[in-house]
């Protein structure tokens, strides 16, 4: 029987209620996961650890090389690992595994609920049966399963705050569905190369911005003094951006002449940037940005974060933005 190590960081998924000040010890957790799912005994022999009880609101640059650490640490001792996560920045810390996890060869699942297993009709049953089932597999991804759906972590987005099917990947193809059978395509299943390689550290100097119509860029000025070295602004379809008012233009060529990186996404959810298409995203071009393509926000921003621990070079940063780490591109 396959082991598969099962990492419980918090969220909705919410095992049990505990007093105020009360930790929930791993044995707790255990026995309070197979009080529910007994079942999932016959898939794997599962351990428990808790790194951390957060909700995910709270977790960031800390708690994701605290994952992949812990994971990297265990990489020799089970054959998957399952995440059990909340739902708000769960891509975020997917799209952070991935970029930390170089040629991961075994699954990495990160699941949760929308409600919590100790209620009535909730999702996170499911989803742990799933989870621990697709971390048996012979599946060298960071991924995300939730509401039978099996998704790249790095291309995934919570979409939705009151149904089951809580995420979705928007511009790639799920790697599976969940029905009668786990159905995984494996023609959309990268191939590892290289050596497994642990690449901990972010820097947070990435600001996101939102272009608005009517919006002035003057306003974001001070983030130019700060300790801030990129910039993903979030223009209109296409990548687009006020090019005769708001001085949005004027922002990203002073940012760049002082060495920062620009990159502008869409406020859209499908399809891909093109700052060709029109005269709006081409001024933005000339002044010095890029588009982030059909990357999520989330992989953009985390993976900025991770490329600014390995590099200040402007010129750098582009470069290994544009690599394909994870399959985020």
């Amino acid at each position: 029987m396959k082991k598969i190590l099962l990492i419980h960081t918090g969220g909705t998924f919410g095992m049990a209620p505990t007093a105020p000040g009360e930790e929930l010890a791993p044995g707790q957790l255990q026995d309070q996961i197979l009080t529910y799912v007994p079942e999932i005994e016959k898939i794997a022999e599962i351990h428990v650890k808790i790194p951390f009880n957060l909700d995910s609101s709270n977790i960031h640059a800390p708690e994701w090389d605290l994952l992949a650490q812990l994971v990297y640490d265990h990489e020799k001792n089970y054959d998957g690992f399952v995440i059990i996560h909340g739902t708000d920045t769960m891509a975020y810390t997917a799209s952070a595994l991935s970029f930390s996890l170089l040629n991961f060869r075994k699954p990495v699942v990160l699941t949760g609920a929308q409600r919590p297993l100790s209620q009535l009709r909730n999702d996170a049953r499911s989803n742990l049966i799933d989870a621990i089932e697709l971390a048996t597999m012979d599946i060298p991804e960071v991924m995300i399963v939730f509401g039978q759906r099996v998704l790249r972590g790095n291309r995934s987005k919570k979409i939705n705050i009151s149904s089951y099917d809580a995420f979705d990947s928007p511009n790639y193809p799920y790697l599976g569905r969940i029905g009668v059978k786990i159905e995984i395509d494996e023609k959309q299943i990268r191939p590892v190369t290289g050596t497994p390689l642990l690449l901990p550290g972010f820097r947070e100097q990435v600001v996101v911005l939102n272009a608005q119509p009517s919006l002035e860029a003057t306003i974001f000025e001070n983030l130019l003094d700060a300790n801030v070295r990129a910039f993903i602004i979030l223009g209109f379809g296409a990548g687009n951006l006020p090019a005769t008012y708001g001085h949005w233009i004027d922002f990203i060529s002073t940012a760049v002449d002082q060495g920062n990186v620009v990159f502008v996404g869409s406020q859209s959810v499908y399809g891909g940037i093109d700052l060709n298409l029109y005269e709006c995203g081409k001024q933005a071009l000339r002044a010095g940005a890029r588009g982030i393509g059909k990357m999520t926000l989330e992989a953009a921003y985390v993976k900025l974060q991770k490329i600014l621990k390995l590099t200040s070079d402007q010129d750098g940063i582009y470069d290994k933005f544009f690599q394909n780490w994870a399959g985020e591109i």
